[in-house]
């Protein structure tokens, strides 16, 4: 096949810009990233109902606040209660998973409602199910999250897990939780800081990190109705484990059974 001038510079012209695209791409990653060029982890993948730009599902629910709950999903994984077939998702399909969702929880000032009566189907369609995978990789976790906490939005299915990706998707995870290749050892108080470092519309009493055993389990943020961030009740901020030393193991995709 041949071509005349005029084409062949055209499809010059297109190949220099693809070519100076993906440079361009490249040169702005961070050096983190060009050290550990890992898969995202599962927390800011972002389903496409759940951007920045999308209003927040506005919930009838009989509560005060929602508490955002991340875990750190290497505590999991290495756990025996992360060696089921259900996890195998998360823990052994190949994927680096770092903070993962774990789930969006309707708050009371002191205590919470669970398991709340609803005119939604108890089990999860099977699209809404697709979509909150993207954030928390285990299906028996997403059934569990609406059944307990879910029906009490007063939100729809689809509507609880769009809030709850918009909710994630308004909170920075720190530059040193997002590869880590080597176990870090560390507080409560120091993770906290951290993400209060990369969050400042957080509150310092509006966040806190949990421990599980000698590790680093969760991170939970409140959160108003509107999900902007706000102070935690004394209840909530009773479960910061505070200065004691622990530490965060390292990503991986082939966490053993």
């Amino acid at each position: 096949m041949e071509f005349d001038r005029k084409t062949i510079v055209a499809i010059a012209a297109a190949f220099s810009v693809i070519i100076v695209a993906i440079i361009g791409q490249r040169g702005g990653d961070d050096e983190e990233e060009k050290a550990a060029p890992l898969p995202t982890p599962a927390v800011e993948l972002q389903a496409s109902r759940a951007t920045s730009s999308a209003q927040v599902p506005q919930s009838t629910g009989d509560f005060d606040l929602y508490l955002l709950v991340l875990s750190w999903s290497p505590t999991h994984c290495s756990s025996d209660a992360g060696r089921g077939r259900d996890d195998d998702l998360q823990c052994r399909a190949g994927r680096p998973y770092g903070f993962v969702l774990h789930g969006l929880w309707p708050q009371h000032e002191r205590g919470y409602p669970e398991n709340c009566a609803s005119d939604e189907a108890r089990r999860l369609s099977d699209d809404v199910m697709e979509d909150a995978l993207k954030l928390s990789p285990s299906q028996k976790l997403v059934q569990h999250e609406w059944e307990k906490h879910g029906t009490c939005s007063g939100l729809s299915q689809a509507d609880y897990f769009a809030a709850a990706g918009l909710a994630v998707e308004g909170l920075k995870v720190p530059g040193v939780y997002k590869f880590p290749q080597r176990v870090q050892f560390t507080t409560a108080n120091e993770v906290k800081r951290a993400f209060l470092d990369a969050n400042s519309a957080l509150p310092t009493n509006g966040i806190l990190a949990t421990c599980r055993g000698n590790e680093i389990g969760e991170v939970r943020v409140c959160l108003d109705k509107e999900l902007r961030p706000r102070a935690c009740s004394r209840e909530v901020l009773k479960k910061h484990c505070g200065g004691r030393d622990v530490r965060m193991r390292a990503v991986r995709g082939d966490w053993p059974r």
